[in-house]
């Protein structure tokens, strides 16, 4: 915390954003403290909130749209190359572009609140060849509704950083819960159409 706080005081809004564009492009930094570190400076007066909100999602709209290029571009070669050493093989990668054509959008979206999927999210979905514009446009909602959802819970709990940490340890962990849950009932729906399919054979 207290190297994020040298940060902001020297480049300001420049480090939210930057930040953002850093985790967009996989590199795991701690963009969403960065983002509510900095709104908690505005919150003293330190910053504008609202440059704040806005830094956090261009920098969001930019990181999102380079991971994208960068796993459209580069990605999906490496894997058909060396995925197999991973246990990821063409089936898979089949699937996943199956996952990105139903489910894509919410992928996209949901993935901005969650700072594990910001990182990887962008990325599966140029390997998969996710629709650039279907992309583009949850990658931008997600990105500007999160930045303007988190600048304010910076701001509103600014001098309680550490309440407000719990808070959003806590309501990832229910968020990634419900993912789970909808991943799960999914799979089970799709394993009950399979085996209707093949009784009817």
């Amino acid at each position: 915390m207290h190297s994020l706080n040298l940060i902001l005081r020297h480049f300001g809004y420049a480090a939210v954003a930057m930040f953002m564009v850093a985790e967009g492009c996989g590199i795991p930094v701690p963009a969403e403290t960065m983002l509510v570190t900095a709104a908690a400076f505005a919150s003293r007066g330190t910053l504008s909130v609202w440059y704040v909100g806005i830094a956090g999602a261009l920098g969001g709209i930019v990181g999102g749209t380079a991971g994208y290029t960068i796993g459209a571009r580069g990605g999906l070669p490496l894997l058909r190359r060396y995925g197999g050493k991973v246990g990821i093989d063409e089936s898979k990668l089949q699937r996943g572009r199956d996952f990105f054509a139903r489910r894509g959008l919410w992928a996209a979206f949901v993935g901005r609140f969650v700072a594990f999927l910001r990182l990887i999210v962008p990325m599966v979905a140029g390997v998969t060849h996710m629709p650039f514009a279907r992309f583009s446009t949850a990658n931008a909602v997600g990105a500007i509704v999160s930045a303007a959802l988190y600048s304010f819970l910076g701001y509103q709990f600014g001098r309680d950083l550490h309440a407000l940490k719990h808070h959003l340890l806590l309501s990832t962990a229910v968020l990634l819960a419900l993912l789970f849950v909808a991943l799960m009932v999914n799979r089970i729906r799709n394993s009950r159409r399979n085996a209707s399919v093949l009784r009817r054979r």
